[in-house]
């Protein structure tokens, strides 16, 4: 489990909205104060992300919360991502060399235009497969609401993901 720490920004009856800080690698980098790609990611971070959690335990605005992801479901998510646009571009580039010149269109750029339009049509139904999907796969769960002001222990949770926002 990949777990991440994410700050309680409001609380309702039954859901809470926490927050999240999008973090870059560039962080954990040495090279990070010389490096071009470091001094880009400084400038557009800090970013954060709103989740929303259905959560029928106590929890207070300001307080620390342990969110997880399943190592597997990251996994597959990253092969989805970056594999099977891959296999796209580099089959339609090869289907599309062989076909093509059948069909009377001989310049390359029919290739590069072909190859293009199926990347982008495999990246489109991907982002449709995980948005629209009914499993909570690929969502953060709630694991547990850390210590608040009260110093109580930390409350283990078995909660819901109900969206981003």
């Amino acid at each position: 489990m990949i777990e991440e720490l994410g700050t309680i920004k409001a609380v309702d009856n039954d859901h809470i909205w926490v927050e999240t800080m999008i973090k870059t690698t560039c962080g954990g980098c040495v090279a990070n104060q010389s490096c071009g790609t470091g001094a880009v990611a400084r400038t557009f971070s800090p970013k954060t992300q709103t989740l929303i959690f259905r959560c029928n335990k106590p929890a207070e605005v300001g307080q620390q919360v342990k969110l997880g992801i399943p190592e597997e479901a990251l996994l597959g998510a990253s092969a989805l991502i970056y594999l099977v646009p891959l296999l796209v571009l580099v089959i339609s580039a090869l289907s599309a060399q062989y076909v093509l010149p059948q069909l009377g269109l001989h310049n390359e750029l029919w290739i590069v235009m072909v190859s293009f339009v199926a990347t982008l049509m495999s990246f489109l139904k991907i982002r449709h497969i995980l948005k629209n999907d009914e499993k909570p796969t690929y969502q953060p769960r709630l694991l547990a609401i850390l210590p608040g002001k009260h110093g109580s222990d930390a409350i283990p949770v078995h909660a819901e993901h109900s969206g981003t926002h």
